[in-house]
């Protein structure tokens, strides 16, 4: 097996352990919520997409700290690491959404045929409160996209500059974006988005999270295979 076929095996071997977990928590979930929906005929409404987002972002630190230096150790070059790691988070996006709307359209069956009355909030309902399986599918691409690239980033940011220089940076952007909220129209904010079409907006923050995603590209195609210290 060579460093390339090795690299991907690596990460996709990782990636399928945190799709499983991830994964089983929320099919559990959903045995939970009909199992009461169903024994003691009530009528609510929760949400199971937390742990697949939790899945996501679980990969996307875990795997880029822990595998990086290993990937490295056996061969592979940072950036088959780097093309690996990427096309391995695309496959596991894919894969969690698919298995979340599964469970949905199972659910949506039940509550179609009567059996239970659970009702799971999906961002898709920002949409339309009216269940369209391609249009909830892939609002949620989107925003799996986008918790992946917010989850990268700033773990690859907090490798390169240490965690002295990561806070630093963490609370200057903090402090810009709270000075924004502050002295901006709040109101004027919240009309914007309620005009916006929410299929374009949600297709905007997932291509903000690609952009994310592969910014960190440059930063690690020569990077240590050491995190710097907590002193740097």
């Amino acid at each position: 097996m060579n460093a390339v076929k090795g690299t991907n095996r690596l990460i996709r071997d990782d990636m399928r352990l945190y799709l499983m977990i991830f994964s089983s928590i929320a099919l559990m979930l959903t045995v939970v919520y009909l199992a009461i929906g169903f024994i003691f005929d009530v009528s609510y409404a929760t949400q199971l997409f937390g742990p697949m987002y939790g899945g996501i972002c679980a990969f996307a630190i875990g795997g880029i700290i822990t595998l990086f230096p290993v990937a490295i150790g056996i061969g592979s070059t940072r950036v088959q690491f780097m093309k690996s790691f990427y096309m391995n988070s695309l496959w596991m996006v894919a894969g969690t959404m698919a298995i979340l709307h599964v469970a949905y359209f199972l659910i949506h069956l039940l509550q179609e045929k009567g059996i239970v009355d659970v009702t799971l909030y999906q961002p898709g309902m920002l949409y339309s409160s009216e269940y369209h399986f391609l249009s909830y599918l892939w609002i949620d691409l989107m925003c799996g996209f986008l918790v992946l690239g917010v989850s990268v980033f700033p773990t690859v940011c907090w490798m390169r500059l240490g965690l002295r220089n990561f806070f630093i940076m963490f609370f200057g952007v903090s402090l810009i974006m709270t000075l924004i909220v502050v002295f901006a129209d709040f109101g004027e904010w919240m009309r914007w988005i309620a005009s916006v079409n929410m299929m374009t907006l949600f297709t905007v923050l997932g291509v903000i999270g690609g952009v994310l995603l592969l910014s960190t590209y440059p930063m690690m195609k020569n990077a240590p295979l050491t995190m710097k210290s907590k002193k740097d």
